[in-house]
Parts: structure tokens; C-alpha cells; sequence
């Protein structure tokens, strides 16, 4: 049994760690009230642009011509390549979070034949994707750390322009969506081509009437690329609230573990005391009776 010394350092251990992680936890939950509001409050009009635009598509009497619409008939390319934007955390102590998604991503990847290149968004990401076989061509730090829409912006349409040179057949978005404190769901969405074959996923049934103004071919792209910088900027408040959530559930787990080690600890140290007691109390006894 581990000396009075030892367990006291112990337990002094395990006390200034469970402050350190409720102060994370008191961080973490006002970080992700912000975050939570943010992200619910967008969600309702990122749903509804994205039927939008694909509503209007699907309306369409005429054939659409733009390189970021295929029709449900095209087959990828042979020769080509895809590119997977991968969407994670710079700072870890957020329980499984980056891990759940990078299993997700993995499981994904497997069943997609086809090289892919990776865009490695977030330290952990980076770390990640490092390690694999695949081709880590872009690397960002901090970009859940404040969420904008003018940052969104940039990004896709750096992506675009990689997309529209031709390099890449598709592109897709791996993330986080934000469900609750306690659940995060891994998503991999379709970025580019919009394919008029996954039409029906935004709720559309072809027959809304649109009036398009100037004309419906001099909008496409334009709609098309604000529902892009709109699903980008999502994907990022999705996964800060996420980051939030999950670090908040995590250091409050942390919290009570530790006490629990530090009850244990303390208990265990009692009895080292009243060992030792005992024992000084029977040497005391024993060499009074030899006198």
C-alpha cells in the first residue's frame, strides 16, 4: 500500500486537475450557448434556400448548362478524381467527436473506388489525414473558431475554381451536424456537381412555378454559388456547436470522475492513517508492558 505521502500528493493531483476541467466545462457552456443559438437559428433558412434553388432546377423546361449541374445520365469520368473537404476541430478534449467523424469518413472512403484528394480543414483533420495514403493538397487552421459567412465565401470559392479547372470529377463535405450537447451526427454531403438525379433530396417535386428574372440561365450559377457558400458556412456553425457540445459533455464527465477518483483517494488515505495509528498505538502499548 502506497504511503500517507504518496496519497495526499495523489489526491492534490486529482484536485487541481477537476478544477482545470469544471473551468473547461464553464468555458465550454458558454462558448456553446452562442453556438447552439447560431446554429439553430440559420438552420431554418439554410433548409429553405437549398429547396429553393432546388426546386427552381428541377423546374426547369430547359436544359441547364453549367459545369456545376450534371444531369442524372453522366457518368463520372475515367481518369478522374474526386476531392473531400474535410471539416474538423484544431483542439482536442471534445470526447469522440473527431474520432467518430474520421471513422465515418474511413467507412465512407472504403466504399468509394476512386482516387481522392483531401482539403485537411482543422488541426485534427490534418493530423488525420497526414497519416493516410491519400493526398493532402490543403491544409486550414481556426476556421470554427469564428464562423463567417464572408470566410465561407473564400473558401468555396477556392473550391470552385479547383473544380472548374477540371482536376476534380466531385467534391464532397465531411462534417459534424450538431443534434444536442450530447449527440453529434458525421455527415458526408455532396458539394459539386449539383446532380439533378438527387434532386428529390431537397423535397422538390419539379411543378413550382418560378418567374426568373433576369433569366433563369443568368442566375443558375449564381444561385447555385450562394447555396454553396450557405451550406459551407452551416457545415461550420454545425460543427463549432458540435466542438462545444461535445468538450462541455466531456469536461463535465471528466469533473465527476474525478471526484470520484478523489473520495477513493481519500478513503484510501483514512485508512493509511488509521493503519499507521494503530500501529504506533501497538508499539506504544508493547514497550510500556516491557517495562
Amino acid at each position: 500500500m502506497a504511503n500517507q505521502r504518496d496519497i495526499k500528493r495523489r489526491i492534490g493531483i486529482v484536485a487541481n486537475t477537476q478544477k482545470i476541467t469544471k473551468a473547461m466545462k464553464l468555458v465550454a457552456a458558454a462558448k456553446f450557448a452562442k453556438a447552439s443559438y447560431a446554429v439553430t437559428s440559420s438552420r431554418p433558412y439554410s433548409e429553405s434556400f437549398n429547396a429553393m434553388v432546388l426546386n427552381l432546377v428541377a423546374s426547369s423546361s430547359t436544359e441547364i448548362k453549367s459545369p456545376l449541374v450534371k444531369s442524372s445520365s453522366s457518368d463520372q469520368a475515367e481518369g478522374k478524381k474526386s476531392l473531400l473537404v474535410l471539416l474538423s476541430t484544431d483542439r482536442g478534449l471534445c470526447g469522440g467527436l473527431n474520432s467518430n467523424l474520421f471513422k465515418h469518413v474511413q467507412s465512407w472512403m472504403n466504399e468509394q473506388n476512386q482516387q481522392m484528394d483531401i482539403y485537411a480543414w482543422g488541426r485534427k483533420a490534418n493530423s488525420w489525414a497526414s497519416k493516410r495514403n491519400n493526398s493532402v493538397v490543403d491544409r486550414k487552421e481556426k476556421l470554427l473558431d469564428q464562423p463567417s459567412y464572408a470566410s465561407a465565401k473564400v473558401l468555396v470559392d477556392q473550391i470552385i475554381e479547383v473544380y472548374k479547372s477540371g482536376e476534380y470529377d466531385s467534391v464532397y463535405l465531411a462534417y459534424n451536424k450538431f443534434i444536442n450537447a450530447l449527440t453529434q451526427t458525421p455527415q458526408v454531403t455532396p458539394m459539386l456537381p449539383l446532380s439533378m438525379g438527387d434532386l428529390g433530396e431537397g423535397g422538390s417535386d419539379g411543378k413550382t412555378d418560378y418567374i426568373v428574372e433576369p433569366s433563369f440561365a443568368d442566375m443558375i450559377d449564381t444561385l447555385i454559388m450562394r447555396r454553396l457558400y450557405m451550406m459551407l458556412f452551416q457545415a461550420m456553425l454545425e460543427g463549432t456547436a458540435s466542438e462545444h457540445g461535445s468538450r462541455m459533455t466531456a469536461m463535465d464527465s471528466a469533473t465527476s470522475n474525478a471526484d470520484e477518483v478523489r473520495k477513493k483517494l481519500t478513503l484510501q488515505y483514512n485508512r493509511a492513517r488509521q493503519a499507521a495509528i494503530t500501529t504506533e498505538l501497538t508499539e506504544i502499548i508493547s514497550g510500556a508492558e516491557a517495562l
